[in-house]
């Protein structure tokens, strides 16, 4: 049995906007097909999607989407752990699709890849499956963590309701580089849209942690179990190293220090003034009450924000 979660707002702005009706029609019948409107309605469709055990849940989406879905359905699935998890297929339809792009299902737009899946399981043909374990921050699950630069470029970048995806990141990058130029020329400090640094001490399993010093300067902290985070940008490229644990990658670089490495930040090389591990779990503690994202959702300020290794899960990915 198929059911398919759809967020009505992914791809908003967008010309995915709208598709996740178009793909649960694909795919499964309107009985099985839910749309949530609230975190509230999605929290009844996870209780109803642990009581009657799909095979396959189907969530057409974004990374927010995925995000939020994924975490009610494990959530759920921690109350009842020995109801058996479904397999998981994302047809990718949001604004970021970073999970989707990971896991190679980014070659065919969002109708035809629900069509190629819809034909396989009517012919009862194999599927293809992946095993990926998302991350579980605090009380929830998603898979890219970051704060400091992520979320100051997240923070430009939803400042214009209307327009998302590539053009509007580019335009907040291109934006970030005209004032620094304008900082050097006229001898003007930074206004460090990008980055705004963060101070933080991170502790990992073996108690050392990145140098120097306790509550530590940092442009950004990034913590993944999937290598892309946008743009096809493959800026963790060991989240997938080792089975049962993620990648952890924090930097003091400066917004010209980044840009003289973007190359190799690119194509998921190492970085210098950078700190890399691959790590079960870790403890990032603040100085003070500090903004993260997860998968694109702005969290609130904490001071404190626990990140461990969740559950494997299979996903559908052909």
């Amino acid at each position: 049995m198929v059911a398919v979660v759809t967020n009505p707002n992914a791809g908003k702005n967008t010309p995915r906007a709208g598709l996740g009706k178009v793909v649960a029609s694909i795919l499964t019948t309107p009985h099985w097909t839910y749309n949530p409107k609230t975190l509230i309605a999605l929290e009844e469709t996870a209780k109803e999607l642990s009581r009657d055990r799909p095979d396959i849940l189907v969530i057409a989406g974004g990374d927010g989407s995925v995000h939020q879905t994924l975490s009610k359905v494990l959530l759920e699935h921690e109350h009842s752990p020995g109801t058996p998890l479904p397999q998981i297929l994302i047809i990718p339809i949001g604004t970021m699709n970073n999970l989707a792009t990971t896991i190679g299902l980014t070659r065919h737009p969002a109708v035809k890849l629900a069509e190629i899946m819809a034909a396989k399981l009517r012919e009862n043909r194999p599927l293809d499956v992946t095993h990926l374990s998302p991350l579980k921050i605090n009380d929830e699950y998603g898979f890219l963590y970051g704060t400091g630069l992520p979320v100051n470029f997240l923070q430009k970048y939803y400042e214009d309701r209307k327009n998302r995806g590539r053009k509007r990141a580019i335009k907040v990058i291109l934006a970030t580089l005209g004032n620094e130029i304008a900082s050097l020329v006229t001898f003007r400090k930074s206004k460090q849209i990008l980055t705004r640094p963060v101070h933080a001490k991170i502790t990992l399993p073996d108690g050392n942690e990145p140098p120097v010093a306790p509550f530590m300067t940092h442009t950004g902290i990034l913590c993944a179990s999937i290598d892309q985070v946008g743009l096809g940008c493959r800026a963790m490229p060991d989240a997938r190293s080792r089975p049962g644990c993620f990648m952890l990658r924090s930097t003091h670089l400066s917004f010209w220090g980044l840009a003289v490495s973007l190359g190799a930040l690119w194509v998921g090389l190492p970085l210098p003034a950078t700190f890399d591990a691959v790590v079960p779990h870790l403890t990032i503690d603040y100085q003070e009450p500090t903004i993260a994202t997860v998968d694109g959702d702005m969290k609130p300020p904490r001071t404190s924000d626990l990140i461990t290794c969740g559950p494997t899960v299979s996903f559908i990915t052909g």
